[in-house]
Protein backbone atom coordinates (compact mmCIF):
# COMPACT_ATOMS: atom_id res chain seq x y z
CA UNK A 1 0.00 0.00 0.00
CA UNK A 2 1.39 3.37 -0.98
CA UNK A 3 2.09 6.10 1.55
CA UNK A 4 -0.70 8.23 0.06
CA UNK A 5 -3.22 5.40 0.45
CA UNK A 6 -2.20 4.91 4.08
CA UNK A 7 -2.75 8.60 4.76
CA UNK A 8 -6.21 8.49 3.26
CA UNK A 9 -7.02 5.34 5.28
CA UNK A 10 -5.92 6.98 8.54
CA UNK A 11 -8.00 10.06 7.73
CA UNK A 12 -11.09 7.96 7.04
CA UNK A 13 -10.64 6.05 10.30
CA UNK A 14 -10.33 9.31 12.26
CA UNK A 15 -13.47 10.71 10.64
CA UNK A 16 -15.42 7.54 11.41
CA UNK A 17 -14.19 7.68 15.00
CA UNK A 18 -15.35 11.27 15.32
CA UNK A 19 -18.77 10.41 13.90
CA UNK A 20 -19.14 7.47 16.27
CA UNK A 21 -18.09 9.64 19.20
CA UNK A 22 -20.57 12.32 18.20
CA UNK A 23 -23.32 9.75 17.92
CA UNK A 24 -22.50 8.41 21.36
CA UNK A 25 -22.46 11.90 22.83
CA UNK A 26 -25.84 12.68 21.29
CA UNK A 27 -27.26 9.42 22.56
CA UNK A 28 -25.92 10.06 26.04
CA UNK A 29 -27.25 13.61 26.02
CA UNK A 30 -30.64 12.33 24.97
CA UNK A 31 -30.69 10.02 28.02
CA UNK A 32 -29.77 12.74 30.54
CA UNK A 33 -31.40 15.81 32.01
CA UNK A 34 -30.08 19.25 31.25
CA UNK A 35 -30.43 21.53 34.29
CA UNK A 36 -30.21 25.31 34.15
CA UNK A 37 -31.21 28.35 36.20
CA UNK A 38 -33.18 31.42 35.21
CA UNK A 39 -33.29 34.62 37.23
CA UNK A 40 -36.85 35.77 37.90
CA UNK A 41 -36.06 38.65 40.25
CA UNK A 42 -32.81 39.41 42.01
CA UNK A 43 -29.09 39.52 41.43
CA UNK A 44 -26.95 37.04 39.58
CA UNK A 45 -23.25 37.86 39.22
CA UNK A 46 -21.16 34.87 38.30
CA UNK A 47 -21.89 32.11 40.79
CA UNK A 48 -23.24 34.60 43.35
CA UNK A 49 -27.03 34.77 43.34
CA UNK A 50 -29.68 36.41 45.50
CA UNK A 51 -33.43 36.64 45.02
CA UNK A 52 -35.98 34.54 43.15
CA UNK A 53 -34.72 31.96 40.65
CA UNK A 54 -36.18 28.97 38.80
CA UNK A 55 -34.87 25.53 38.01
CA UNK A 56 -35.41 24.66 34.36
CA UNK A 57 -34.95 21.14 33.00
CA UNK A 58 -34.98 19.71 29.49
CA UNK A 59 -34.84 16.03 28.72
CA UNK A 60 -36.19 13.26 26.49
CA UNK A 61 -39.69 13.44 25.07
CA UNK A 62 -40.94 10.64 27.35
CA UNK A 63 -39.90 12.51 30.52
CA UNK A 64 -42.81 12.15 32.98
CA UNK A 65 -41.68 13.93 36.17
CA UNK A 66 -38.72 15.80 37.63
CA UNK A 67 -37.56 16.21 41.23
CA UNK A 68 -35.41 19.20 42.19
CA UNK A 69 -32.73 19.16 44.87
CA UNK A 70 -30.65 21.67 46.81
CA UNK A 71 -27.78 20.01 48.70
CA UNK A 72 -29.32 16.52 48.21
CA UNK A 73 -32.56 17.70 49.81
CA UNK A 74 -35.63 17.59 47.63
CA UNK A 75 -37.29 21.00 47.35
CA UNK A 76 -40.07 20.27 44.86
CA UNK A 77 -41.39 18.25 41.94
CA UNK A 78 -42.99 18.93 38.57
CA UNK A 79 -44.89 16.42 36.45
CA UNK A 80 -45.72 18.65 33.49
CA UNK A 81 -43.59 20.18 30.77
CA UNK A 82 -41.94 22.61 30.81
CA UNK A 83 -40.36 21.23 33.96
CA UNK A 84 -39.61 24.18 36.23
CA UNK A 85 -39.54 25.05 39.91
CA UNK A 86 -39.19 28.47 41.50
CA UNK A 87 -37.27 29.08 44.73
CA UNK A 88 -35.96 31.99 46.81
CA UNK A 89 -32.38 32.06 48.01
CA UNK A 90 -33.43 33.89 51.21
CA UNK A 91 -35.17 30.69 52.35
CA UNK A 92 -31.83 28.88 52.56
CA UNK A 93 -28.61 29.46 54.53
CA UNK A 94 -26.02 31.75 53.02
CA UNK A 95 -23.08 30.08 51.33
CA UNK A 96 -22.34 27.63 48.53
CA UNK A 97 -25.08 25.16 47.56
CA UNK A 98 -25.24 22.36 45.02
CA UNK A 99 -28.31 22.11 42.79
CA UNK A 100 -29.36 19.13 40.68
CA UNK A 101 -32.43 17.25 39.48
CA UNK A 102 -33.59 13.70 38.84
CA UNK A 103 -36.16 12.59 36.30
CA UNK A 104 -38.43 9.63 35.66
CA UNK A 105 -39.49 8.61 32.15
CA UNK A 106 -42.78 7.03 31.21
CA UNK A 107 -41.14 3.61 30.92
CA UNK A 108 -39.63 3.88 34.41
CA UNK A 109 -36.08 4.96 33.58
CA UNK A 110 -34.39 7.18 36.16
CA UNK A 111 -32.27 10.09 34.91
CA UNK A 112 -29.87 12.42 36.71
CA UNK A 113 -29.02 15.96 35.62
CA UNK A 114 -25.82 17.89 35.79
CA UNK A 115 -24.99 19.71 39.04
CA UNK A 116 -24.78 23.47 39.51
CA UNK A 117 -22.83 25.18 42.28
CA UNK A 118 -24.12 28.58 43.40
CA UNK A 119 -23.22 30.88 46.26
CA UNK A 120 -26.33 32.26 48.01
CA UNK A 121 -25.58 35.79 49.23
CA UNK A 122 -27.53 38.31 51.28
CA UNK A 123 -29.41 41.28 49.87
CA UNK A 124 -26.92 43.77 51.31
CA UNK A 125 -23.98 41.89 49.83
CA UNK A 126 -25.75 41.72 46.47
CA UNK A 127 -26.34 45.48 46.58
CA UNK A 128 -22.71 46.23 47.35
CA UNK A 129 -21.52 43.83 44.66
CA UNK A 130 -23.81 45.45 42.12
CA UNK A 131 -22.54 48.92 43.04
CA UNK A 132 -18.93 47.79 42.72
CA UNK A 133 -19.70 46.71 39.16
CA UNK A 134 -22.15 49.42 38.08
CA UNK A 135 -20.27 52.49 39.38
CA UNK A 136 -17.05 51.84 37.39
CA UNK A 137 -19.18 51.20 34.29
CA UNK A 138 -20.96 54.54 34.79
CA UNK A 139 -17.65 56.34 35.32
CA UNK A 140 -16.19 54.78 32.18
CA UNK A 141 -19.34 55.63 30.21
CA UNK A 142 -19.29 59.28 31.35
CA UNK A 143 -15.57 59.55 30.63
CA UNK A 144 -16.08 58.10 27.16
CA UNK A 145 -18.95 60.50 26.52
CA UNK A 146 -16.86 63.50 27.61
CA UNK A 147 -13.94 62.34 25.48
CA UNK A 148 -16.11 61.76 22.42
CA UNK A 149 -17.75 65.17 22.91
CA UNK A 150 -14.35 66.83 23.13
CA UNK A 151 -13.18 65.07 19.96
CA UNK A 152 -16.39 66.04 18.18
CA UNK A 153 -15.96 69.65 19.28
CA UNK A 154 -12.41 69.71 17.99
CA UNK A 155 -13.61 68.43 14.63
CA UNK A 156 -16.40 71.01 14.63
CA UNK A 157 -13.93 73.88 14.48
CA UNK A 158 -12.84 75.08 11.08
CA UNK A 159 -9.40 76.36 10.22
CA UNK A 160 -10.46 79.97 10.47
CA UNK A 161 -12.05 79.65 13.88
CA UNK A 162 -10.43 80.40 17.20
CA UNK A 163 -8.67 77.83 19.31
CA UNK A 164 -10.97 78.88 22.14
CA UNK A 165 -13.23 75.95 22.94
CA UNK A 166 -16.73 77.19 23.64
CA UNK A 167 -18.45 73.96 22.51
CA UNK A 168 -18.00 71.92 25.69
CA UNK A 169 -19.83 68.68 26.50
CA UNK A 170 -22.28 70.71 28.63
CA UNK A 171 -22.90 73.26 25.89
CA UNK A 172 -21.58 76.75 25.36
CA UNK A 173 -23.09 80.05 26.37
CA UNK A 174 -22.47 83.82 26.46
CA UNK A 175 -21.91 85.59 29.75
CA UNK A 176 -24.68 88.15 30.36
CA UNK A 177 -22.23 90.31 32.35
CA UNK A 178 -19.30 90.68 29.91
CA UNK A 179 -20.93 89.31 26.72
CA UNK A 180 -18.07 86.86 26.10
CA UNK A 181 -18.61 83.20 25.14
CA UNK A 182 -17.42 80.26 27.19
CA UNK A 183 -18.07 76.53 27.60
CA UNK A 184 -20.28 75.66 30.54
CA UNK A 185 -18.48 73.70 33.26
CA UNK A 186 -19.20 70.38 34.89
CA UNK A 187 -19.19 71.99 38.33
CA UNK A 188 -21.95 74.44 37.41
CA UNK A 189 -25.21 74.04 39.32
CA UNK A 190 -27.92 72.54 37.12
CA UNK A 191 -31.24 74.33 37.53
CA UNK A 192 -34.52 73.88 35.70
CA UNK A 193 -34.12 76.90 33.45
CA UNK A 194 -30.35 76.74 32.97
CA UNK A 195 -26.98 76.26 34.60
CA UNK A 196 -25.64 78.55 37.33
CA UNK A 197 -22.04 78.86 36.18
CA UNK A 198 -18.99 81.11 36.53
CA UNK A 199 -17.65 83.05 33.56
CA UNK A 200 -13.89 82.51 33.13
CA UNK A 201 -13.53 85.98 31.57
CA UNK A 202 -15.08 88.26 34.17
CA UNK A 203 -15.26 85.78 37.06
CA UNK A 204 -18.95 86.46 37.75
CA UNK A 205 -21.65 83.85 38.34
CA UNK A 206 -24.81 83.90 36.22
CA UNK A 207 -27.70 81.69 35.19
CA UNK A 208 -26.88 80.73 31.61
CA UNK A 209 -28.45 78.51 28.97
CA UNK A 210 -26.77 76.52 26.24
CA UNK A 211 -26.70 78.39 22.92
CA UNK A 212 -26.56 77.28 19.31
CA UNK A 213 -23.03 76.58 17.99
CA UNK A 214 -23.43 79.17 15.22
CA UNK A 215 -24.22 81.87 17.78
CA UNK A 216 -21.18 80.87 19.82
CA UNK A 217 -18.90 80.89 16.76
CA UNK A 218 -20.11 84.38 15.87
CA UNK A 219 -19.45 85.54 19.43
CA UNK A 220 -15.93 84.07 19.35
CA UNK A 221 -15.21 85.80 16.04
CA UNK A 222 -16.45 89.13 17.40
CA UNK A 223 -14.34 88.73 20.53
CA UNK A 224 -11.27 87.94 18.40
CA UNK A 225 -11.82 90.97 16.22
CA UNK A 226 -12.18 93.19 19.27
CA UNK A 227 -8.94 91.81 20.72
CA UNK A 228 -6.93 92.14 17.49
CA UNK A 229 -8.09 95.66 16.56
CA UNK A 230 -5.47 98.35 17.37
CA UNK A 231 -6.51 99.94 20.58
CA UNK A 232 -7.34 103.60 20.41
CA UNK A 233 -5.85 105.33 23.38
CA UNK A 234 -8.36 107.27 25.35
CA UNK A 235 -7.40 110.79 26.42
CA UNK A 236 -5.94 110.71 29.87
CA UNK A 237 -4.95 113.45 32.28
CA UNK A 238 -1.49 113.76 30.72
CA UNK A 239 -2.94 114.43 27.27
CA UNK A 240 -5.35 116.96 28.72
CA UNK A 241 -2.50 118.78 30.45
CA UNK A 242 -0.51 118.89 27.22
CA UNK A 243 -3.42 120.37 25.32
CA UNK A 244 -3.95 123.01 27.96
CA UNK A 245 -0.30 124.04 27.77
CA UNK A 246 -0.46 124.22 24.00
CA UNK A 247 -3.51 126.47 24.14
CA UNK A 248 -1.74 128.65 26.72
CA UNK A 249 1.32 129.01 24.47
CA UNK A 250 -0.84 129.83 21.46
CA UNK A 251 -2.66 132.49 23.45
CA UNK A 252 0.66 134.28 24.14
CA UNK A 253 1.27 134.73 20.47
CA UNK A 254 -2.25 135.98 19.97
CA UNK A 255 -1.74 138.69 22.58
Amino acid sequence: MSRLSKSWLILIVLLLGMLVGMGTAVAQTGNELDLGLSRDFGTGIGNNIQGTFSFRVSGPEDLASVSFYIDDQIVGEDSEAPFRLQFKTDNYPLGVHTLHATGLTQDGRELTSNSLSRNFISGSTAGRTTLYIVIPIIIIAIGGWLLSSWIANQGHKSEGQSAINVHGPFGGTICPKCNKPFARHIWGLNLVVGKYDRCPHCGKWSLVRAMHPDVLDAAVEAMQQAETMPSQAKPDDTDDEGRRRKRLDDSKFDS
